[in-house]
Parts: structure tokens; C-alpha cells; sequence
């Protein structure tokens, strides 16, 4: 069980007003500075989470425990990453829960990497493969982070030459060429396992979904999300004017034992 006040070495979000957040690793000694003033680590130890906190210029922010959604976005982000209004739809469709073993081709900056570690916990595992050892340091760091690295074995490997694992529950794909690993995430797959490849161009779509097809895959489906939020104020609620549109296209299927074997 987490504490309800603040200790050294925890990490917390101060928000400050109009949505400006920052992500801190408490150290005693330590300050934040920011376009409101000064903040002292020393200052928050001990308080509350959710306690107002004041600079020392005199601006008002507030302590929270982060949210998985925090460590998302405000993490290290040395490449793009998939949005969370992506992932929700994305685990759902690939039926990952609890206790799953998940396959991600393509750790990046591990944004989706910790929010599938989130689901399969505590009993699951997710088996991420990154060729660029930066990007795997990266999202090793924002794992830890969130105190989700325990669920996460990270491989600096090229999944195109094939891959350890075996049976998998589920399997998530964001390379620049998904076709280039497709065979190999089939091979590691279990029958009726949900697939979800994430493609940034239509061309890319085309040639996802026909493979997918050719191979015997079913509920194959292309879609893309938007995110839109609702501006409310007293007799005058109404859609913000500014929405979250494009970010990906996602490809999802599940994958049956019929069909022609995967070049």
C-alpha cells in the first residue's frame, strides 16, 4: 500500500494551473525550477499528496501521486509514441488482461510498453524487442520510473530474424516496416491471440491488412481515434474547439489456424 504523504525518493507530479504538470523525483536538497518560481524537495516531504504547494515567488501548484497517463506523457520521449486514446482501444481489441504474455515489436520510448506492463500485472509479462539500444535505455528509465520494470523484459535485437518467445496471448507491432517482422510475431502467436500493428500511412494499412488476410487472420480491421474534450462552463457547455485528431493508424485481427503459412 502507498503512503498518503510524500518520502524521499518518490516521484510526483506537480501541476500547476492551465495544465502545466511536472514529473519529480523527490531528493532531499533538490529544487524545481519553474516559470512560477522555486520549489524545495525539502518542502514537499512529508506532506500530504494532494496538498496545495506554493513557490517562492507565491505560485500556487498542486502535489498528486502520478497517474499511469502522467508517466505516459511526461516521460522521455527520444521517439513518438502511441497515444493513450490509442492504447485503451488497442488492448481491448488485442484481449490482453491480467496475467497475460504480450509480445511489443518496437519498444520506442516504452509509452505503450508501460501501459500494457500495467495490464498484465502482476502475474503477465510483456516481452518488448528494440533494435536501437538508446531507445531501449530510454524506455528502460520511464519503466523504472513508474515502477513497472518488473513486468517488462526488454531484448536489443532485430525481431526480423525471429523471436524466443512462444504461445503469446497477444502481440503489438510499431516498427517502420511491420512487414519485415510479421512472420516472426505469427510464429510466437497462439491461435486466437489478438494482433495489433501500428502503421503510419495508408500504403502501410494496405499492405498489413492483405498480409493479414492472405494468412488466415479474421476481424482484421484499420481504424485511427480522435480525441475531443468537452469545454464546460456555467450555460455555456460546449466541444472544445481544438481536438487531438490523427496520431496512427492501427491495424488489429486475430490470428486462426487456416490460411497459407507467413513468408
Amino acid at each position: 500500500m502507498s503512503s498518503d504523504v510524500v518520502s524521499e525518493g518518490d516521484t510526483v507530479l506537480l501541476l500547476a494551473p492551465k495544465g502545466v504538470a511536472w514529473l519529480v523525483r523527490v531528493s532531499r536538497g533538490s529544487e524545481l525550477h519553474t516559470h512560477l518560481g522555486i520549489i524545495r524537495h525539502d518542502d514537499l516531504i512529508g506532506r500530504p499528496y494532494g496538498s496545495p504547494v506554493e513557490s517562492q515567488l507565491g505560485g500556487r501548484l498542486h502535489l498528486l501521486r502520478p497517474s499511469l497517463e502522467d508517466f505516459i506523457m511526461l516521460g522521455e520521449r527520444p521517439t513518438q509514441i502511441v497515444y493513450p486514446k490509442d492504447m485503451g482501444l488497442i488492448v481491448a481489441r488485442i484481449g490482453a488482461m491480467p496475467g497475460s504474455r504480450v509480445l511489443e515489436v518496437g519498444t520506442g520510448s516504452g509509452a505503450l510498453t508501460m501501459f500494457l506492463a500495467a495490464v498484465v500485472a502482476p502475474e503477465g509479462r510483456v516481452h518488448s524487442y528494440e533494435v536501437r539500444p538508446e531507445f531501449a535505455d530510454a524506455a528502460r528509465r520511464n519503466l523504472e520510473r513508474a515502477g513497472l520494470s518488473k513486468y517488462v523484459e526488454i531484448k536489443v535485437r532485430d525481431a526480423s530474424a525471429g523471436v524466443d518467445e512462444r504461445g503469446v496471448d497477444a502481440a503489438v507491432v510499431d516498427v517502420g516496416d511491420a512487414l519485415r517482422v510479421l512472420g516472426a510475431v505469427h510464429e510466437a502467436l497462439r491461435p486466437s491471440g489478438g494482433l495489433a500493428v501500428i502503421a503510419p500511412t495508408f500504403n502501410q494499412v494496405e499492405r498489413i491488412v492483405s498480409w493479414l488476410r492472405s494468412s488466415g487472420y479474421v476481424r482484421v480491421e484499420a481504424f485511427e481515434t480522435t480525441y475531443r474534450r468537452i469545454e464546460s462552463k456555467p450555460g455555456a457547455t460546449r466541444p472544445s474547439s481544438s481536438t487531438v485528431a490523427h496520431t496512427t493508424f492501427v491495424v488489429t485481427a486475430r490470428r486462426t489456424l487456416g490460411g497459407p503459412a507467413p513468408a
